[in-house]
């Protein structure tokens, strides 16, 4: 199979020749060039050539299967309408707000009235996308390349008002958050449309980092399950591809669990990425086998792909595999993004591992 190939079984719940791995590179493969992010992005622009070079040379030189094919943080959209992104000139530290649009609850009329935004015209959003389709022209007919973003109430998060503000306010006015949900929402949609038709060519990768960590499993049911449904019809009617969810938080817990079940039943999610909370025995007997759907391993515990050293890499890996890769619909993912800082070495380590042991039958 081609990788490709390779992820299309695990989402029609198969085993593929050989466990896909997913890195979720962001970050990273700008700091593996030996570069800072000022190097490659402003408030309003990326450096096109440079970026298609970081990817380029990232997608080669790790020989990952599922990819994303072009920069991406938690910023687009945001200058745009008002707010300051933080571009870091350290090592590893990835984007962050500075100032969000949304500061006081009266901000939003202000804000309002600089939407929609749109893709193809505000702030870095266009430059990714010509780096996208740049990358899908090398790389679409073997990999999968696949969109990605947040939706609800981690999109508003990401795009409007800052979490301590944003989580203050679903107890003190849950309306105003399921309106800025909305919009987010509909700005997420606009944004996967965009990149789907820059050349991505398989399953959307929705973030949500708010799960159960920062609000409760009741407060997800109102403020991401619909607004993941509505998103997942689109992407399922519009382009034909399904939705791979990851999600924050213990969903071990019951009420977790259930919120779980009603993201892949009643909003149609396709596959799961949860955190290092879930180990492998756990995601095979939970997701893959009671929900039904694929899910990602995590190398358990503290992250050993970031601190290494190879050796350790390989046998977590192999553990891994082992207990969670029989019978496949499973890849090998990190616990959230791979960490910017992470050495190559270690990276590579853990690439050619999950392949190396990962290859079916599993323990035949």
């Amino acid at each position: 199979m081609n990788k490709k190939q390779r992820m299309e079984a695990v989402f029609n719940m198969q085993e593929p020749d050989v466990m896909p791995v997913f890195p979720r590179v962001m970050a990273q493969a700008i700091f593996d060039m030996g570069w800072n992010l000022p190097d490659v992005s402003t408030q309003t622009e990326l450096d096109v050539e440079k970026v298609i070079e970081a990817f380029r040379n990232n997608i080669i030189k790790y020989d990952y299967d599922l990819c994303f094919g072009t920069y991406m943080d938690h910023g687009f959209g945001v200058p745009t309408l008002g707010g300051v992104l933080e571009i870091p000139d350290k090592f590893g530290v990835s984007v962050s707000i500075k100032v969000p649009p949304i500061r006081q609850r009266e901000d939003w009329k202000d804000v309002q009235k600089k939407l929609p935004l749109d893709p193809l015209k505000h702030d870095r959003m266009p430059d990714a996308l010509k780096i996208l389709k740049a990358i899908c022209k090398e790389f679409a007919d073997t990999h999968p390349v696949a969109p990605a973003y947040y939706t609800g109430i981690c999109a508003a998060n990401i795009l409007f008002r800052a979490v301590s503000e944003l989580t203050l306010d679903c107890v003190e006015d849950p309306e105003f958050v399921d309106e800025i949900c909305r919009a987010a929402t509909d700005f997420s949609i606009d944004w996967a449309r965009a990149q789907y038709e820059a050349g991505c060519n398989t399953v959307f990768y929705l973030g949500d980092h708010f799960g159960t960590e920062l609000i409760s499993p009741k407060m997800g049911e109102r403020f991401i399950l619909p607004h993941v449904a509505k998103f997942v019809e689109v992407i399922q009617k519009e382009f034909g591809q399904k939705v791979f969810m990851h999600i924050h938080g213990n969903m071990k817990r019951p009420k977790a669990f259930a919120l779980l079940e009603r993201l892949v039943k009643e909003a149609g999610v396709a596959g799961l990425h949860l955190d290092e909370n879930h180990d492998a025995a756990w995601i095979r007997e939970n997701i893959v086998e009671k929900l039904g759907v694929p899910g990602a391993l995590i190398v358990h515990g503290p992250d050993p792909i970031a601190s290494g050293p190879v050796e350790k890499i390989e046998k977590v890996v192999k553990e891994t595999v082992e207990i969670g890769g029989p019978g496949g619909c499973v890849l090998m993912g990190p616990s959230c993004q791979i960490l910017p800082s992470t050495p190559g070495e270690h990276f590579k380590a853990w690439v050619d591992a999950t392949h190396k042991y990962g290859t079916y039958p599993i323990g035949k």
